[in-house]
């Protein structure tokens, strides 16, 4: 039976507090990325986040969790309640956050009461003390019972590095860790041992974005795989804010599913928020190995898929096509996954190289055959052709197709095909100097090279060189 699992198990640190105390903040300035959106609108984030912290040779993993509302939550701040609930749970330690520059809140000290019946941890961190006179004002927060308020600014980074050492030495003191865990020295430089292994991870780990218009079920699909509520889900259009990365292990193949808000066409994005969500999302693709584009079935195809599709090809990602709410379709029969397949690629054309799979994120049909498709995939990337079997390919194609020219009147001569890159595959096509290449005939090889030696799924690169003999 297939397994799927979290690769790694680091020691975990949730922040927990109400909206607007700066969460997203301290989480991007401890893990040094800025991973979680940030803004000043309660409800910002929403799914809790997890990033890596490296400190003082030792590694933890961080938890952003959206802002807790006990008094009035309703609607989706009940999602965003139980999200921090699971990090809650989840965590070995716990940093309540409040708000140096408000005074104590009704919301802190409900959120302080439910904290304090835990037997693990809890940090009690004043955010926002920018100056002198922040920090001596935190004495109000003594009155929450979890000892002396730790003042920071995620902001400028004050009081961070204390913040660390506090929760480093707690961890070790937890694990019984007299000496380093992490493997980077102090020196903040990697040894060559340790650059073999990180360049060995990389290798070993295969990254999936999820891209789609709203609502077409992309953090159902990662819920239904992970076989845990990991993300919200709500009718509601763009719940999903923040690019998530989550790490995953399936019979020893590593995974990072990246999940991403959904986008809408450009014209219709208005809010602030919205459009950076969008620009995360499109950032993801560039930085993925096999990017899913989502769709729901039961809805006709737009122009807006197109546009995505266009997005995943202009990164040179590899792609599948995901069609998604096949429970939707109703009386289905022996032939309609053809049907629909037939549709599919009558409608993205130069999408046929794409597999497509059918899937119930709702009802979790074939839903775990995605990882396997995005193996199969990824391993086509990495595909290289002997110059030998190219130099054969070239001779046939050429016997088969002669060149044809593009403007001008001289037929184009070939001389070679050969294999400059994996990941993705690119050739490049050695040519007379003087002659014109049309660009079907690029179109040809392409095609052709995929029908000979497959390449699924993965975007093929000719390049054309000419040559002066």
């Amino acid at each position: 039976m297939n397994q799927i699992s979290n690769q790694v198990q680091l020691n975990k640190v949730a922040i927990i507090g109400r909206a607007n105390v700066g969460k997203s903040t301290l989480f991007n300035k401890l893990i040094e990325k800025k991973k979680a959106i940030t803004s000043n609108i309660a409800g910002t984030t929403r799914d809790r986040s997890y990033g890596t912290v490296s400190w003082q040779d030792f590694e933890f993993q961080l938890i952003d969790t959206g802002g807790v509302d006990i008094i009035h939550p309703k609607n989706i701040e009940k999602d965003i309640l139980k999200q921090a609930e699971i990090a809650r749970q989840e965590a070995d330690l716990i940093l309540l956050l409040v708000d140096a520059q408000e005074n104590l809140m009704p919301q802190d000290k409900i959120i302080a009461n439910l904290l304090k019946k835990e037997t693990k941890t809890i940090f009690l961190v004043a955010n926002k003390a920018d100056n002198l006179k922040l920090k001596e004002s935190v004495t109000d927060f003594y009155q929450l019972g979890l000892g002396s308020p730790l003042p920071v600014s995620a902001l400028n980074g004050t009081g961070t590095g204390d913040l660390l050492d506090e929760i480093v030495k707690q961890l070790k003191n937890k694990n019984n860790l007299p000496a380093a865990r992490l493997s980077l020295p102090k020196s903040g430089k990697h040894d060559n041992q340790q650059t073999t292994i990180n360049k060995q991870q990389i290798t070993n780990n295969i990254r999936i974005a999820i891209i789609g218009k709203p609502n077409v079920g992309k953090s159902t699909l990662i819920n239904a795989i992970l076989g845990e509520e990991r993300m919200i889900t709500s009718p509601v259009p763009y719940t999903t804010r923040d690019s998530q990365d989550i790490d995953i292990s399936l019979d020893g193949q590593n995974f990072t599913l990246i999940d991403t808000a959904g986008i809408r066409k450009h014209a219709k994005i208005k809010n602030r928020l919205e459009k950076f969500s969008v620009h995360q999302a499109l950032l993801s693709i560039k930085r993925t190995d096999v990017t899913l584009l989502m769709t729901d079935v039961s809805q006709a195809l737009s122009q807006q898929d197109k546009t995505l599709a266009d997005e995943i090809l202009n990164a040179q990602a590899s792609l599948i096509i995901v069609a998604n709410k096949w429970d939707k379709i109703k009386e289905k029969e022996t032939r309609t996954i053809n049907k629909f397949t037939d549709y599919y690629y009558g409608f993205f054309p130069f999408l046929k190289f794409a597999p497509i799979i059918f899937v119930s994120a709702l009802e979790k049909q074939r839903v775990k055959k995605i990882l396997n498709l995005a193996k199969e995939v990824y391993s086509e990337r990495q595909r290289q052709i002997t110059e030998n079997a190219l130099d054969k390919f070239l001779n046939k194609m050429i016997k088969k197709q002669p060149a044809t020219k593009g403007k001008g009147t001289k037929h184009p001569r070939l001389f070679q095909l050969k294999q400059l890159d994996i990941n993705p595959p690119q050739f490049e096509l050695v040519k007379d100097y003087q002659s014109d290449l049309h660009e079907s005939y690029l179109r040809f090889l392409e095609n052709q090279l995929r029908e000979k030696f497959g390449f699924l799924g993965t975007p093929v690169i000719i390049k054309v060189r000419r040559l002066k003999i």
